[in-house]
């Protein structure tokens, strides 16, 4: 499950447990990765918080957007674990089978819009790259149609998902197998 002790849902108790319901209540499953994070409820309440902000709430970017941005990131950081469960949800919000292979060979979506290329370039590079990410980079996303709050959007959430990647690559989460991986994207 992951190269660290980790918390059972069945032996959790207090805080821990309280965090573990509530995710299950609100996903459905308990990942891996949360589980991996047991020891730490309260930086662990406030993660699902972000998440739950940055990728569901009400905000400048679509859905597909967001998890588009999510995938290329993972792809980006060779994270196998957020690749796959955000493939899923790509795949639950967007219905063409082509266009994650698409996203993952090129970082384009199957429209391929200057949006979707900037945006995805753009968070590729951020992974990648941050030190060399300039204005012109801010101003590309703007010319391809980007807003402001947009950007910062997109921002957010690849800086999000560096973050989580690192968590999963670093504590050697594993991924869930069978029925523990049916979650509500």
């Amino acid at each position: 499950m992951a190269w660290i002790r980790t918390i059972d849902p069945l032996e959790a108790t207090d805080r821990t447990k309280e965090v573990y319901e509530r995710i299950v209540k609100e996903r459905g499953h308990l990942a891996n990765i949360f589980r991996a994070e047991g020891m730490e409820p309260d930086v662990l309440s406030h993660q699902i918080d972000i998440y739950e902000q940055l990728m569901m709430g009400p905000g400048p970017l679509s859905r597909e957007e967001r998890e588009m941005i999510a995938v290329v990131v993972s792809a980006a950081n060779k994270c196998a674990y957020g690749v796959v469960h955000h493939s899923e949800a790509l795949e639950c919000v967007d219905k063409d089978p082509g266009a994650l292979k698409s996203l993952l060979a090129e970082y384009a979506s199957k429209h391929e819009t200057p949006r979707n290329k900037s945006l995805l370039a753009y968070a590729a590079k951020l992974t990648l790259d941050p030190k060399d990410i300039t204005a012109d980079d801010i101003v590309d996303l703007r010319d391809a149609g980007l807003t402001d709050q947009e950007i910062l959007r997109a921002n957010l959430i690849a800086s999000y998902f560096n973050f989580s990647n690192r968590v999963s690559l670093g504590l050697g989460v594993e991924l869930e197998t069978g029925k523990t991986r049916t979650y509500r994207y």
